[in-house]
């Protein structure tokens, strides 16, 4: 993703525009998290081209290499999480999770003798990836996690490491209500697609029904994958529609279709949950499991709505009124992580919608 860095950027400033205390720290951030922040906060790499070991290998061969290549003791961690870069380039960024601060202290210390191993592995015939292991350091936390560092800019990444339990910390939501969020009853529409009977159909759905059957006749191809079909049909949501500026006239003039298919499809213009409505529409009658979350943004001020979608078992975030009107070099939140979606304001029923670990997804069937 071309835009990673800038969209770091610009939820750093999100989160640092929010006055401290602000963010009820539920619970500590999985180690999944702290790891994937470091690499894009810290690392200003996109954890997408980089190996995540703790989803890639199993059980068996993540102890091995905890125990046998990190020489940390068995039994002394409870979680971890690896990205690294593999190959002749030396990037590794760990974050093991121990029982105390203690521990951590003790895990860093197995971490520096693994950063002096694997500096003999390139020097001699990578002497720029050994003067990066060089000059790379290990570090522990309060809450009971060490961190391997092995990057460029090892201070900046153990600064991601130290902010990140701060920054990831979920906003408890609190429902905006200043908005109607009901979602729109696409049951019928669907039931017509699948049968080929229209017969019971208002004439609403029936014309949604026409419209975004020539929206998936234009974009979609027999031979696509599922994941070729979202991407498709993310483009076309975000490309035929504007978001509708009377939304924010305080007379009212909105035109309430813009909360629905109808008003995306017939007119170009809809509110977060006509977009949401429409693109998961849209995804049903192409096969790929979508669903519309309800949530807010700004702190809780503002309603919003977005998607998530499952590709090949993994879930994915996907927001269309955010990346309106973008190409999609410039997408920023085109199946991202929960995490993402929590450093760039959004808030949600966190126990009741899946959680989002993967990004792009673009290697799913």
């Amino acid at each position: 993703m071309k835009r990673f860095v800038a969209a770091v950027l610009a939820a750093l400033m999100t989160v640092c525009c929010c006055a401290a205390g602000e963010r009820e720290d539920s619970a500590v951030p999985s180690v999944g998290s702290v790891a994937w922040y470091i690499v894009r906060a810290g690392c200003l790499r996109d954890p997408a081209a980089l190996e995540p070991v703790h989803e890639t290998r199993d059980a068996q061969t993540i102890e091995r290499y905890l125990t046998e290549v990190y020489g940390l003791e068995e039994g002394s961690w409870t979680d971890a999480a690896i990205y690294r870069a593999g190959g002749a380039e030396a990037f590794e960024i760990a974050v093991v999770r121990t029982e105390s601060e203690k521990a951590a202290k003790k895990a860093a210390k197995a971490l520096e003798g693994y950063i002096e191993a694997r500096e003999a592995d390139f020097t001699g015939y990578e002497p720029e990836q050994a003067d990066i292991v060089h000059g790379s350091k290990a570090a522990y936390s309060r809450q009971g996690d060490a961190a391997l560092l092995i990057c460029q800019d090892p201070e900046a990444a153990e600064a991601a490491f130290e902010d990140g339990y701060e920054a990831l910390a979920r906003t408890p939501f609190d429902p905006p209500g200043k908005d109607d969020m009901t979602l729109y009853d696409t049951a019928a529409i669907l039931e017509a697609w699948d049968s080929g009977d229209r017969s019971g159909l208002s004439e609403k759905d029936a014309a949604i029904l026409d419209m975004a059957g020539k929206v998936l006749e234009e974009v979609i191809r027999e031979d696509m994958t599922e994941y070729e079909r979202e991407r498709a049909l993310y483009e076309w949501v975000t490309a035929n529609a504007v978001y509708d500026q009377d939304h924010y006239d305080k007379l009212g003039t909105m035109d309430l279709d813009s909360h629905n298919p109808y008003g995306l499809l017939k007119n170009g213009k809809a509110i977060c949950v006509g977009f949401a409505t429409t693109f998961q529409l849209l995804m049903d009658m192409a096969g790929v499991e979508c669903v519309t979350v309800v949530g807010a943004s700004r702190d809780n001020a503002s309603d919003h709505a977005w998607n998530m979608v499952r590709l090949n078992g993994k879930w994915y975030c996907a927001d269309p009124t955010w990346d309106v009107e973008k190409v999609p070099e410039d997408w920023d939140y085109f199946n991202v992580t929960s995490d993402w979606m929590v450093l760039s304001d959004h808030q949600w029923d966190y126990e009741t919608v899946p959680e989002a670990t993967a990004v792009d997804g673009g290697t799913g069937g």
